[in-house]
């Protein structure tokens, strides 16, 4: 009798449901198992499951919306429409196919606005950044689809970007939620939709696809170029939301020199690039850029005091000292170069602490804000000493109003400190005067304000990262940020004419304060 043959490499039967029994079933984009620990009597993580049951709520929403509209209710038949002799049902036909048309107008209207603002958003075609432009614009639009459940799940049903926004058949209530999604994007997935598009393909980090497109779990880390703080500024054209996604200083000063170089015209709330002042262009090409300048007193107050004083009536002279408190980056050397100049200047009184745990410089023992003198006669107040007793000294945590601040809880303490006191004579106007004219001379060594665009705007414009506009007709310019002719903009991106020019609330974006950023 032959003998059984067996197999030397014996296969492992096939692992039955039962192992994976515990184990999350649910899958993701790329047919993966989740594969976590399941909720008692389940077959889905505690995460899923949740998921699983706000799909489930929002789809019957959906349908029960659809099933509410009377579509039985319409007469189709012509014929029967005119031989009706019942006034209540021709009366309840025309009021199903009036909430109709209405519902496909507002539907309409919802599209309008939609593709007008986008395309507003669109760079200038000459631009060698337009296609990068309209990358960011459909990644802004993944990200405002990842916000919201049901915008996910239509999703699914469409290859790209392009395909969903020009499908014309979705219901009102889609479109008015991918309106919102859009309109109300904030600044913060902004950033993260430039993030997602400029990062390395092959780089790490978690992901998920949408509409054929990455949406990253968590920022890349990555620096910008010069050039992306143009596509942000292009989607949020106010400078304060603009810089609170600043993460460094070095990020704050760039943002600054790209919008004052790009001649941008940025809303201002509470943080300022063109505070009203001759030189603040200056300071902010330099990277001198204050949170805040306050409005001070007069410098000197004379005043006569009818009171006995030593036996005799006597006069009084109070001085204050102005003040700008900024931060400089520490990877710039001509940082290094101004403090030193501002530390040799003999009408100014300084300190200054390089980083968050630096120690403290001080180009005077005590640096005063407010003194007192007095004397028997006015002339004599010219000669009188200032009396040590009653005068005012800025203590050490003044530094802390040097630090850039990018929202009300947040400032960037890893800089040079930098305060700066000017006791002298003159005006505000006058010491931001004698500071820009120390980045003028002392470090930059030019004549004036268009030697200083020069010397700072031509390395960035060799590098491609500053676009230059060369016209046929009149001088060179700085390439706009944004295509001016709206409707350009649209036949470009939509290749055709929009049916009817809508107000696409660009004003209305933000309704109250921006939160912050998501932890």
């Amino acid at each position: 009798m032959p003998k059984n043959k067996t197999n030397p490499n014996p296969q492992a039967p096939a692992p039955s449901i039962d192992e994976f029994a515990d184990l999350c079933a649910a899958l993701d984009a790329s047919g993966r198992a989740c594969n976590a620990k399941t909720k008692e009597d389940s077959r889905w993580c505690p995460h899923h499951d949740e998921e699983r049951i706000k799909l489930y709520i929002n789809y019957k929403a959906h349908h029960t919306a659809l099933n509410a509209f009377p579509e039985h209710s319409i007469c189709h038949s012509v014929g029967a429409i005119k031989g009706c002799t019942s006034l209540e049902t021709i009366r309840a036909w025309n009021k199903t196919l009036l909430q109709k048309y209405q519902l496909l107008n507002r539907c309409n209207l919802l599209w309008e606005k939609l593709r007008t603002r986008l395309a507003r958003y669109c760079a200038p075609a000459k631009s060698k950044f337009y296609n990068e432009r309209i990358a960011i614009i459909h990644a802004c639009v993944r990200r405002a689809i990842y916000t919201d459940t049901k915008l996910l799940v239509v999703a699914q049903n469409y290859k790209n970007v392009m395909a969903l926004l020009t499908d014309n058949t979705l219901d009102v209530q889609i479109v008015e939620k991918l309106w919102n999604a859009i309109r109300l994007l904030y600044v913060y997935e902004v950033r993260a939709a430039i993030d997602d598009v400029l990062r390395p393909k092959d780089g790490p980090g978690e992901y998920v696809t949408v509409l054929g497109g990455r949406v990253y779990k968590d920022p890349s880390g990555i620096s910008f170029p010069f050039h992306a703080w143009g596509h942000i500024t292009a989607l949020f054209q106010c400078y304060s939301c603009v810089r609170r996604v600043c993460t460094t200083v070095d990020e704050v000063v760039t943002l600054t020199r790209f919008v004052v170089l790009n001649m941008n015209g940025l809303s201002q709330s509470n943080l300022k690039y063109d505070i009203p002042y001759d030189g603040s262009k200056v300071l902010s090409l330099c990277g001198f850029i204050p949170n805040s300048v306050d409005t001070f007193p007069p410098r000197s107050v004379v005043s006569k005091c009818n009171c006995v004083y030593n036996g005799v009536p006597h006069w009084e002279e109070t001085a204050v000292s102005y003040v700008l408190c900024a931060g400089l980056p520490l990877t710039d050397p001509q940082s290094s170069v101004f403090v030193n100049a501002c530390l040799r200047d003999p009408s100014l009184m300084v300190i200054v602490r390089k980083g968050a745990a630096g120690c403290i410089i001080k180009s005077v023992e005590r640096v005063w804000a407010e003194r007192m003198r007095h004397a028997n006669t006015r002339a004599g107040l010219k000669t009188a000493e200032w009396d040590p007793a009653r005068a005012v000294y800025y203590q050490d945590s003044v530094l802390e109003e040097a630090c850039p601040r990018v929202y009300d809880t947040k400032v960037l303490e890893d800089c040079f400190q930098v305060v700066l006191v000017d006791g002298g004579q003159g005006t505000m106007a006058d010491f931001v005067k004698k500071i820009s004219d120390i980045w003028l001379d002392k470090v930059y060594k030019v004549a004036d304000t268009i030697q200083l665009i020069t010397e700072i705007a031509i390395p960035i414009v060799k590098s491609g990262e500053l676009e230059i506009d060369y016209g046929k007709r009149g001088p060179a310019l700085v390439m706009a940020n944004l295509e001016t002719d709206v409707l350009k903009a649209y036949k470009r991106l939509w290749g055709r004419a929009p049916v009817e020019l809508v107000d696409d609330d660009i004003f209305q974006r933000i309704p109250g304060p921006i939160p912050g950023p998501k932890k």
